[in-house]
């Protein structure tokens, strides 16, 4: 390594080079040549881990293809996601405990291997479900990247869990679809296959999971008009992200509470009656966190 840092332009000309080729050469070359070793060894040197991070967020964007050995396609991208694992961890975990110790390029660096994972995780999740234990890891870290106090994190992760949440209510259409169309069998077989998988996803997402998403979005709606920090929370300002952006960061939000309301109403209800009580000021109302009696006024305001 430390012969690379002498060389430090040609090892990043040959990183370029490399993401070049993850655009199109087959995944199981990629890992069986060395290259996602490589890369993933190149992701704790700050001269060239964004370099090598855009390597792997290339390859996370590909899906699966059809003509491709499976196990051997999927053993590849286990080695991906643990690579990604422990480089966020370490990061997660640093910011946990001493997030004044964390510069600016360390927040770049981490909110590319944030997107990195959400495309890990929303083209090829059937690698991970294939372990449960690595599923609830993941599930653990994204949520960690959705309570983050940088707006950045938090954003890309809000991506993720678009797509995560929104999953049980497709299952439920591929299902009507394939109940409907009986008569085609490789058809209902497809969409059988994948309701399980999306059915798998589900299973991770805990109440508590529900109810933390929902907490922080409430609290992520406001946009700030004058500094561009609120309490714990980095708030979308115009100076970090623009002016024009906001309605769609909003809209997304949005979007994400009314897909948890639609599945978890209870626990959507419960949290808005708190927030609302929060905003009047009525801190023993909130306590008591009652569910049933304004069940169907909060209900519409999702």
């Amino acid at each position: 390594m430390d012969l690379a840092k002498q060389h430090a332009g040609t090892v990043t000309a040959v990183l370029n080079a490399v993401n070049a080729y993850a655009e199109w050469v087959p995944v199981t070359d990629l890992a069986k040549y060395g290259l996602i070793h490589g890369c993933g060894s190149l992701l704790s040197y700050s001269d060239f881990r964004l370099h090598a991070c855009e390597f792997f967020k290339v390859i996370c964007q590909r899906k699966r293809p059809v003509d491709v050995a499976v196990a051997e396609y999927d053993a590849a991208m286990c080695n991906i996601f643990q690579v990604l694992m422990n480089i966020s961890q370490q990061f997660l975990t640093r910011s946990g405990m001493q997030p004044s110790s964390i510069d600016e390029s360390e927040y770049e660096f981490a909110s590319c291997v944030c997107e990195t994972m959400v495309a890990l995780g929303s083209s090829n999740m059937q690698c991970i479900l294939a372990d449960g234990a690595r599923t609830f890891q993941f599930l653990q870290q994204m949520l960690e990247y959705y309570q983050h106090y940088k707006i950045t994190l938090h954003f890309q992760s809000l991506l993720f869990w678009l797509v995560v949440l929104r999953e049980p209510s497709k299952s439920k259409s591929i299902a009507r679809v394939s109940g409907d169309n009986s008569a085609a069998g490789n058809s209902a077989s497809t969409g059988d296959l994948s309701t399980e998988k999306k059915k798998g996803v589900s299973v991770f997402v805990t109440d508590e999971i529900y109810s933390t998403i929902l907490d922080v979005s409430f609290k992520r709606m406001l946009k700030n008009n004058g500094s561009a920090t609120s309490g714990l929370l980095e708030i979308w300002s115009e100076e970090l992200e623009g002016k024009s952006d906001f309605c769609n960061y909003r809209t997304k939000l949005l979007d994400l509470i009314k897909v948890i309301a639609s599945q978890r109403s209870v626990i959507a209800a419960a949290i808005v009656v708190q927030r609302i009580n929060v905003v009047f000021g009525d801190a023993n109302q909130a306590t008591k966190s009652p569910q049933v009696g304004l069940a169907a006024y909060v209900y519409p305001m999702l």
